[in-house]
């Protein structure tokens, strides 16, 4: 019988020192053959709201063939842009109304093609980019990093650094965000849950400068992080397409990246019209060939070669990652009788489609 698995559940039930392992092994697994995945699909339409929102649906897809697992993701929200009050639009999303939110993985086992659980994504969303970066951190990063820059106070930017400090043994981490209230919260909750001095700082600059790990994780849609800062054997990682500057990918001096595939970007009506409430083109790559996760995870040769290198980690999504965190909480609530059970029936038919 199929679960469904909310959030409440979630946070009963994972953690991310089981993620980080599990993230390695699908891209293991990718890195072999073992696993395929289709990039994020987006579908964009005007709605008739007079303020200029969208309506955007996308979705992921990935399988893994150790568990045979398949999910498929998808969101369905409304769109608008805000200033956030230090001249940056940040990109604010809601469902049916501000506050709700719509975000499901459907689970498969692709040995018998039945749906084994239905997940809220709110949680695992965090924990999927997170552990990515972490996998990516570890192989990547300097043996010897030990200090984090992040921009940021959300539950990404919280996620990167518990990531960082699974496959680092950290000694600090600084934070900047625009809002005074937001960063301090960050660093006192940072502090007290991972044991890692944690400053807030009042300028981005000072964040990702005189660090060994500079991280931006934002919902800004424009530009946050200029190439003026990157030092030499820094790992550098981002979130969203478009906080880097254009000149950070020339300045580094390797760039790694989830996947070397781009998502698909499918607009109702023009993107003219959707790029004029955006007011900046999504950033992509026409025929990106950077060493992608997978390689790097299955071969000695394709990672950091020496400790002056700084490193640009361009983290774009990859359905993949949803599936082996879907089948350990899955598994988990299964063992402990978590979560709701649904009728199959509910989800077959004896029409042929």
């Amino acid at each position: 019988m199929p679960l469904l698995i909310d959030n409440d559940v979630t946070r009963r039930l994972l953690a991310m020192d089981d993620v980080v392992p599990l993230m390695e092994d699908a891209f293991e697994q990718l890195g072999h053959g073992d696993a395929a995945f289709e990039m994020r699909t987006d579908v964009w339409s005007p709605t008739a709201h007079e303020h200029g929102d969208f309506y955007r649906w996308g979705g992921l897809t990935g399988a893994i063939r150790d568990p045979p697992r398949l999910t498929f993701r998808f969101k369905s929200d409304v769109l608008r842009w805000e200033d956030d009050g230090q001249g940056n639009q940040v990109e604010k999303t809601h469902n049916g109304e501000p506050g709700r939110f719509m975000g499901f993985i459907l689970l498969l086992d692709t040995s018998s093609g039945e749906l084994l659980a239905l997940l809220n994504d709110g949680i695992i969303q965090h924990y999927r980019v997170g552990a990515t970066v972490g996998v990516a951190c570890d192989h990547l990063a300097r043996e010897d990093a030990e200090t984090v820059g992040v921009l940021g106070s959300g539950g990404m930017a919280r996620a990167y650094v518990e990531a960082f400090d699974q496959v680092r043994d950290l000694s600090q981490i600084t934070v900047f965000s625009p809002t005074p209230d937001h960063r301090a919260q960050f660093a006192e909750d940072v502090e007290a849950k991972l044991g890692v001095e944690t400053v807030a700082v009042s300028d981005p600059e000072e964040a990702m400068t005189g660090v060994d790990i500079a991280a931006t994780a934002t919902d800004s849609t424009q530009t946050i992080y200029t190439h003026d800062w990157v030092e030499d054997g820094q790992f550098v990682v981002n979130c969203r397409q478009n906080e880097m500057d254009d000149e950070t990918f020339e300045t580094v001096d390797r760039m790694f990246a989830t996947t070397n595939e781009m998502p698909s970007d499918n607009v109702v009506g023009s993107r003219e019209e959707r790029n004029e409430q955006y007011h900046q083109e999504r950033r992509y790559w026409d025929r990106p060939d950077f060493p992608t996760l997978g390689e790097v995870v299955t071969s000695d040769d394709v990672g950091r070669r020496s400790d002056d290198e700084s490193i640009f980690f361009y983290n774009n999504s990859a359905g993949l990652q949803f599936t082996p965190v879907a089948n350990l909480l899955y598994e988990r609530a299964s063992e402990q009788g978590l979560g709701t059970v649904l009728p199959l029936d509910w989800f077959q038919q004896d029409v042929r489609n």
